[in-house]
């Protein structure tokens, strides 16, 4: 039986939600739908950031308007010199680049954890663990509404989605753009949370057969 979209939320676990939350919000401004949430030991948040490349500078974040001012950079530039990263998990709603993959590793982050692959990367990587499918659909279907609205319809990442990706963009395709600009996350995903949990199984049943 399909869970409702309450009680995914409230089993979904803080890393996921609230890097989900910021990835939104990263879309209600116009930027790239990146979030990313540091965890303490004991679950705590500790720091968090959302992609501000695009931003103009000026803003709360450090980096914002330059090009690595990408979610994971920016919650990790609100972490003290001295603060021991090892116990701490960082959460990303997608996988991070590269230079942020250094970046973890070069801080001795403990934990890293994402919650869907990164769709602008050129070859996909395997799916996160332990994540359930339609988080993942969420996570893909905000990153992409962004490059839409930001590059258009037939940008490279949005083509090539329809591809390695079609259970998310002809979900894409069917939720009017502005549902997704609502104030919150939960509530844009409301209307559509079935077709999200549709899209997930199609994209498991899919996958599994390959």
């Amino acid at each position: 039986m399909a869970v409702d979209l309450i009680s995914a939320w409230r089993a979904a676990g803080l890393g996921v939600t609230r890097s989900l939350e910021l990835a939104h919000r990263a879309l209600l401004a116009g930027g790239l739908p990146v979030g990313a949430v540091v965890l303490g030991p004991g679950g705590e948040p500790v720091a968090e950031g959302r992609n501000r490349a695009y931003d103009p500078p000026g803003g709360a974040d450090r980096l914002q308007g330059s090009p690595i001012a990408h979610a994971e950079m920016n919650a990790l530039a609100r972490l003290a010199t001295g603060a021991d990263l090892s116990t701490m998990t960082l959460w990303s709603s997608h996988r991070p680049c590269a230079m942020c993959a250094a970046a973890c590793e070069f801080t001795e982050v403990g934990q890293v954890r994402f919650v869907a692959p990164d769709p602008s990367d050129s070859r996909p990587g395997p799916d996160p663990i332990g994540v359930p499918g339609h988080w993942l659909i969420v996570a893909n279907l905000l990153f992409l509404a962004g490059i839409r609205a930001y590059s258009g319809e037939d940008a490279p990442i949005v083509v090539r989605a329809r591809r390695r990706e079609p259970e998310t963009t002809d979900l894409l395709d069917t939720i009017a753009p502005q549902q997704l600009r609502s104030a919150t996350l939960q509530d844009g995903l409301g209307p559509s949370w079935p077709q999200v949990v549709s899209a997930a199984q199609r994209r498991q049943h899919r996958i599994g057969e390959s």
